[in-house]
């Protein structure tokens, strides 16, 4: 675990579903309200963060989560893999942080934690994809991410508008 400032950050594990999820919760629609559909927005979360998905992808795993804790409380997540063509890549699946706690240095501190922990293991890129819509396209330019791509990404009957980011770790 390791501290910032009044946040501690560390992996997630099987007994965090509940906090991640709750995380999620007061995040997501808030996030795509304006974007993208009700529909896409209820659907891409029963996807990806029902409590069951969440617990198949730790357990399963496939992907690493990354908690950040005030106290008892989640205030952000973060959700990575290495990419299975390349394993010096790894992609940035998910980070979000409570409404509440949002420009408070707690999605910076979530990006950080997690580019020094890949750097450790020897990842030398990270890549994520944005809603090309979504205002956290400027957070990411700013922590040094370039859009690459623009992608057009079928998922089920709906589309994800994206930019594909980047950033070298090493």
């Amino acid at each position: 675990m390791e501290s910032v400032g009044k946040r501690h950050i560390r992996l997630a594990t099987l007994s965090d579903v509940s906090l991640i999820h709750d995380v999620a919760l007061a995040t997501w629609e808030p996030t795509y309200r304006d974007i993208i559909s009700q529909e896409q927005i209820a659907t891409m979360f029963d996807d990806l963060l029902s409590p069951e998905a969440i617990e198949r992808q730790i357990s399963c795993q496939e992907g690493t989560y990354v908690i950040a804790m005030d106290g008892d409380q989640a205030v952000g997540f973060a959700y990575f893999a290495s990419d299975a063509a390349d394993p010096s890549v790894y992609k940035l699946h998910r980070l979000y942080v409570r409404p509440t706690e949002q420009r408070s240095g707690a999605g910076a501190d979530l990006l950080h934690w997690t580019e020094s922990h890949l750097r450790e293991r020897g990842a030398e890129h990270m890549v994520l994809n944005v809603n090309r819509f979504n205002s956290a396209q400027h957070f990411y330019r700013r922590l040094g991410y370039e859009a690459v791509e623009t992608v057009d990404i079928p998922y089920k009957q709906f589309w994800l508008n994206d930019y594909v980011m980047k950033k070298a770790l090493q």
